[in-house]
């Protein structure tokens, strides 16, 4: 015959199951806790490490480009033209609409060139001879990167030249008639919106 139990057993029993409940009650709420935070701390490990390779440049070469001297950055009316101290120009009077960023295969402004880069525009622009093959690698190269102008330019001295505000890198093909692409691309990632006027949209006409 099975023992019974008080009323006061009974309850205390009950007492003691409670206490034990929030036991585990804390218990699992402390775990959860740290789940929590582990989750958020590999979260922020995650988003931390992207935002590097995202927005790190990824093992730049040296610097080739040499800083110019700033010829100022006045608006002079359309169609005025403008003698620069470099070539290509790197600042100076411009006129008051910009070139609009984009891959072009005809030749552009230079005073509209100069208000882009203003902007914080890289300009990339090449002797029109260089050959088809060396320019598709530099268009192929471009894909997908923004505010970039490229334009060939007869009045270049080099094959290539990189042109940024008060920054400039001039350079030829390789002896096998090939381009420096890593070159182009180091150049758009340091000096990129690097201008006196941060304007992030795509502005200013074509010029065509």
């Amino acid at each position: 015959m099975e023992e019974t139990l008080s009323k006061k057993e009974r309850k205390d029993i009950k007492h003691q199951e409670r206490r034990e409940g929030k036991v585990r009650d804390r218990r699992m709420g402390k775990v959860k806790k740290i789940v929590i935070w582990v989750m958020i701390l590999g979260a922020t490990v995650v988003a931390g490490w992207f935002g590097i390779q995202v927005l790190t440049p990824e093992s730049l070469e040296d610097d080739y480009s040499s800083v110019m001297r700033s010829e100022g950055s006045s608006h002079v009316q359309e169609g005025t033209r403008v003698t620069y101290q470099s070539n290509p120009p790197t600042s100076g009077d411009h006129w008051a609409t910009p070139l609009r960023e984009g891959i072009y295969d005809t030749q552009k402004p230079d005073e509209g060139a100069i208000h882009s880069l203003e902007h914080g525009r890289i300009w990339i622009t090449y002797k029109p001879d260089i050959g088809k093959e060396a320019i598709d690698a530099i268009k192929n190269v471009l894909k997908g990167q923004f505010g970039i102008i490229m334009s060939p330019r007869a009045a270049n001295e080099t094959d290539i030249a990189l042109a940024a505000w008060v920054r400039l890198d001039t350079f030829d093909l390789n002896e096998d008639g090939t381009v420096d692409t890593k070159r182009i691309l180091d150049f758009a990632q340091r000096y990129r919106n690097k201008g006196p006027e941060y304007v992030p949209q795509p502005t200013g006409k074509t010029y065509e």
